[in-house]
Parts: structure tokens; C-alpha cells; sequence
């Protein structure tokens, strides 16, 4: 496509895109208020360590509420096709359990998920040769609990 030579009219998402509605992957479940990835078919999955391949997995926010089911239920698509259901994930900054790893030194840094519900400092386990945790976003605080807020507005910034 070529420069503007006049003014558009440029669409706003919704809610400045904080909010975004994902196919469930067939066979899955995804519980409210966990990390969130999307997989190689580009369907929400819990976020998930590998062991023995690069993780392909993209964290894109919390699980927020289900589409095409009931409001503020856990996405459950098991047994189901990928796609028969959406769930809502949002962005923004939440708190999530981690393995102690991350400290008030970690704030400004990328934190990377264990799982669905932990972040940890690094992206793959002591002697691992390939990353096995996929980016979750930004360590913004430690709070008094030793949990972690995560900005999940930054991840790809932050993944380089």
C-alpha cells in the first residue's frame, strides 16, 4: 500500500485492545485468572513450560471470562473442538505466585511463566539448552507477599 496523500478515518479497538477473544485449543481448559498463551494454531492454551523443544508459546494476558458459555466460568472445551468456544484475555497488570527468583532488582525486567499461575526470572531451567518458558511480560513490583505484578502489555518488547 502506498503513504497517505489525505486524512483517514484510522478504527480504534475496543477498550484500546485490553481485552481480546480467543479460540480455545480442542482438548483444553483454561481456568479464570490464569496466564493465558496462544499455540502454533493460534488457540488459547493455559501457559505452560516445554522440556524439550523451544517454547512457541505466546502469553497474551489473563483469562478474563468465556464467550459462547457462561460468564465468569472457567473455559472448559474438553472433550471439544478448537474453536467451539472463545475465552476473553486481558491485558493489563496482575499478581502472580513465583518460584523466588524474582526480586526488587527484577523490577523493569521480563519475567517469563512456569505455568499458568508462577513466573520466574529466567527462561529456562539450570542447564537447559533450549528456552523453555515462554515470555509473560514486565516485572512491575513484588508485593509484600513476594508475589509479582506482571504488566502484560510488554511482553514482546521484551522478549528480544
Amino acid at each position: 500500500m502506498a503513504a497517505l496523500t489525505n486524512s483517514r478515518n484510522t478504527p480504534e479497538l475496543a477498550d484500546g485492545g485490553r481485552i481480546r477473544f480467543i479460540n480455545v485449543e480442542a482438548n483444553t481448559t483454561i481456568f479464570l485468572g490464569a496466564m493465558v498463551a496462544i499455540n502454533a494454531n493460534g488457540n488459547a492454551v493455559p501457559a505452560a513450560a516445554t522440556t524439550t523443544t523451544a517454547n512457541a508459546l505466546k502469553v497474551i494476558g489473563r483469562a478474563d471470562y468465556v464467550v459462547n458459555g457462561i460468564p465468569a466460568q472457567n473455559a472448559v472445551n474438553n472433550p471439544g473442538a478448537a474453536g467451539a468456544i472463545q475465552i476473553g484475555v486481558r491485558k493489563g497488570v496482575f499478581m502472580y505466585a513465583q518460584d523466588n527468583s524474582i526480586t526488587a532488582a527484577s523490577v523493569g525486567s521480563p519475567c517469563f511463566a512456569l505455568d499458568d499461575n508462577n513466573v520466574t526470572a529466567t527462561d529456562r531451567a539450570s542447564g537447559a539448552s533450549v528456552q523453555q518458558y515462554a515470555v509473560a511480560g514486565e516485572v512491575i513490583a513484588i508485593d509484600a507477599s513476594g508475589e509479582v505484578w506482571v504488566d502484560f502489555g510488554h511482553q514482546s518488547a521484551r522478549a528480544a
